[in-house]
């Protein structure tokens, strides 16, 4: 599974940090399922100039059912080595439509540079590591490993980073599909344990958006309002054993503001739990 953890970090220019981990790019220069092909034949004397243009899928996996999250979309160019020069064009939903500009040698082992982005990685430098992981009949499979760093230009909005997963191997995993800007609302339902949460939040295209409830539909709601410059610091609560078959649950949950706290909400039982926001700008608002 693909793994995008991205940090701010405060240098000469606040910044995000980017970490992308498990990403897989299929080389393949041969048979039905191709995804480059030459233009220009190399010049017979000197061997040089053989010119391929690429289309490499990027996936969260290296099976063949992956989930493809970008391309790697340019060219390579034979001058003692091949030379690559490309876009990284991400599909996937929470980065859709930005990039990242790439350079370098070879395809198989090494680094490549990030020399470039737009959309959400606008201005971006780093490297891409590659390791080889997979020598198939029609070409290759390389894991890739990205780190670099994107100043938070002026006006611009924080990426979100994401904390977790927690908890047991039950349940079905929950996420929003469109970037969030601001949180708006929190609903949580609860009675002698914590029993849903639901929340409502504005997207970075400006629309209002409401998810939930995620649990069960029991329990009393109780919904707190984040104000225009509000954000979350700190989530915590307390989790323990509940019922006959002694089910792990949460039984409280308590936020912290900028501004305030709210909660606990639910019978504070249990073990407890914090969990630290990172510093995010506002306009995150943690979500």
């Amino acid at each position: 599974m693909a793994n995008f953890q991205i940090t701010p970090r405060a240098a000469f220019v606040e910044s995000n940090e980017l970490n992308f981990r498990s990403l897989y790019l299929f080389h393949t220069p041969l048979g039905s399922n191709q995804n480059q092909s030459g233009i220009i034949d190399s010049n017979v004397t000197t061997g040089l100039g053989a010119t391929v243009v690429n289309n490499w899928p990027i996936c969260d996996g290296p099976s063949t059912g992956a989930t493809i999250v970008a391309r790697a979309q340019g060219l390579h160019i034979y001058a003692g080595n091949w030379q690559n020069t490309f876009s990284i064009t991400f599909e996937v939903e929470r980065f859709k439509g930005s990039t990242l500009q790439v350079m370098g040698i070879s395809v198989e082992e090494g680094e490549w540079a990030i020399v470039g982005g737009t959309g959400q990685f606008a201005m971006a430098t780093g490297v891409i590591y590659k390791k080889f992981h997979e020598q198939r009949s029609d070409g290759n499979i390389i894991e890739l490993t990205v780190h670099g760093f994107c100043p938070m230009l002026k006006g611009s909005q924080s990426l979100p980073t994401k904390v977790g997963p927690w908890g047991g191997n039950g349940g079905s995993d929950k996420d929003i599909v469109k970037a969030p800007r601001r949180l708006e609302s929190i609903t949580v339902s609860r009675g002698t344990i914590i029993d849903s949460i639901k929340f409502s939040y504005v997207d970075q295209a400006g629309q209002k958006r409401t998810v939930g409830p995620w649990g069960g539909s029991g329990g009393k709601q109780n919904t707190f309002v984040l104000g225009t410059s509000e954000f979350v610091k700190e989530v915590s609560g307390t989790f323990g054993l509940y019922g006959r078959d002694n089910h792990n649950i949460i039984t409280s949950l308590k936020f912290v503001t900028n501004v305030k706290t709210y909660g606990p909400f639910g019978q504070a039982k249990g073990t407890t739990f914090t969990i630290p926001v990172v510093e995010l700008s506002r306009q995150m608002s943690s979500c």
